[in-house]
């Protein structure tokens, strides 16, 4: 596990990403159904990513990624209604 000083904006970037797609797949099955079994599995695969991050790298850099996947949820819905 690298210190944080050392984490770069490339791994950032790509937690970000990664952030943004269960952001997508955890929307996608709350609209579908708010009470299922995918919904709070989605749900529960976000937070504990969200946990292992912010537990790895600390409070500002989870802030970033989260941030980012929110960027990245942003962009698909803008690409979905063009």
């Amino acid at each position: 596990m690298p210190p944080i000083e050392v984490l770069d904006s490339k791994t950032i970037e790509r937690l970000g990403k990664q952030h943004g797609f269960l952001l997508m797949r955890h929307e996608a099955e709350l609209a579908k159904d708010p009470t299922s079994d995918g919904t709070g599995s989605s749900r529960s695969n976000l937070m504990a990513v969200q946990h292992t991050i912010e537990q790895m790298y600390g409070t500002s850099v989870a802030r970033d990624v989260a941030n980012l996947g929110l960027v990245v949820l942003n962009w698909n819905h803008r690409c979905v209604q063009n």
